[in-house]
């Protein structure tokens, strides 16, 4: 049996997992040429072999689960493989496909950068938002609140009382530092997500 070849499963959950695994491995090498892909594809299926004749205990879908929760999921990894194939293409002589794949590569990843920044800001300028409004509605209760205008369009601030509805009252204090809280927690944790993601 050859490092390109599968093990000889007699479990069909076993071999479900070793195809869909490749399979998962072969989407993300769409960028590259036969060969390059036949490359990294041949080196995940030895590292894996590997990992799954080492674990000699357990039936072949746990051992192979095992090897494959080892080795990590495709998608932490391959695309960084993929890239530095395309930038090995790179060189004097590369081709165009490998250029062209290398460019809308790194555009997209600038473009995703980009508008991912945009997202995050305006959520935390929104927070920040909801905080001082919330705050603020204790000083200021009259004005400070989510009000209607006289031609149903609602508005969350400053306002002249008595040409605005408001809406929410003091459940604006309550209701604006939770959501503002939980609405910083959930964009900390998007933040650490995105910076992981592309420091692999």
């Amino acid at each position: 049996m050859t490092n390109a070849e599968s093990p000889p499963f007699t479990q069909k959950q076993a071999q479900m997992l070793w195809s869909g695994y490749m399979h998962q491995v072969g989407d993300l090498c769409g960028s590259l040429d036969r060969r390059q892909k036949a490359d990294i594809l041949a080196e995940l299926k030895a590292h894996l072999l590997e990992s799954y004749i080492q674990l000699d205990s357990g039936d072949e879908e746990s051992r192979i689960s095992a090897a494959i929760a080892k080795l990590g999921q495709p998608e932490d990894f391959v695309p960084l493989w993929v890239e530095e194939r395309l930038l090995d293409g790179a060189q004097p002589g590369s081709t165009t496909r490998n250029l062209y794949f290398l460019l809308r590569r790194n555009a997209l990843k600038g473009v995703q950068q980009f508008a991912f920044s945009i997202m995050v800001g305006s959520g935390y300028m929104l927070s920040f938002y909801l905080f001082i409004m919330a705050v603020m509605k204790i000083f200021f209760p009259v004005n400070i609140g989510l009000h209607l205008s006289p031609t149903g369009i609602p508005f969350l601030g400053y306002v002249d009382a008595n040409e605005f509805r408001e809406v929410l009252g003091y459940w604006l204090i309550p209701i604006g530092l939770v959501t503002a809280i939980s609405l910083q927690l959930l964009l900390n944790a998007l933040v650490k997500r995105w910076v992981s993601r592309f420091r692999r």
